[in-house]
């Protein structure tokens, strides 16, 4: 019986280590920097651009648009952000602020959403827009909500600084401090 059992828990952790805990992990891959990662997270997520998100949110199509960058980010400025009359130019898209490394924990939180948000849950088959300042963590965060079984979530190409400025070329270089 004690060799039965030895047997079976040297499989099961055999198993483990072959399959890893994920591609990279079981590949044995190694990221240079934070801008192979996020390009690795880039490829396999869907990006939406500026005028695809600002169609949207006229048409009234979206509901939920969560900036992942830190309070303080959000609180010097944000997409759909009310006008001097107090009025929102998208009043049926509501932005929410779920910082990064917030977001595993606050996304499917009902108390965060309804007492401290104000807002109805997303549900994970509702299209959900993701931004941060340049595209980089809003892309890891579209990739962990994947993971977490959320089929139809975006990330706003070039992020924030997009918004303000269309004209701005899409790729620039993720600083130390985050996309």
């Amino acid at each position: 019986m004690k060799k039965q059992f030895i047997i079976l828990a040297a499989s099961v952790l055999l198993l483990i280590v072959l399959s890893g805990c994920g591609e990279s992990f079981a590949t044995g891959e190694v990221f240079a920097n934070s801008k192979a990662i996020v390009r690795e997270a880039k490829a396999g997520i869907t990006e939406i651009s500026y005028d695809d998100l600002k169609m949207i949110m006229e048409e009234e199509k979206l509901r939920v648009l969560i900036d992942v960058r830190e309070s303080f980010e959000f609180e010097e400025g944000s997409i759909n952000q009310p006008n001097e009359d107090n009025e929102y130019p998208y009043p049926e898209t509501f932005t929410v602020n779920i910082p990064r490394g917030l977001l595993e924990f606050k996304i499917g939180d009902t108390s965060y959403w309804d007492d401290d948000l104000w807002v109805e849950m997303p549900t994970k088959d509702e299209t959900i827009v993701v931004y941060c300042k340049t595209g980089g963590r809003s892309a890891l965060a579209v990739q962990t909500l994947q993971l977490m079984g959320y089929t139809n979530v975006f990330s706003l190409q070039g992020g924030y600084r997009i918004w303000l400025d269309p004209s701005l070329p899409l790729e620039e270089e993720v600083s130390d401090s985050g996309g």
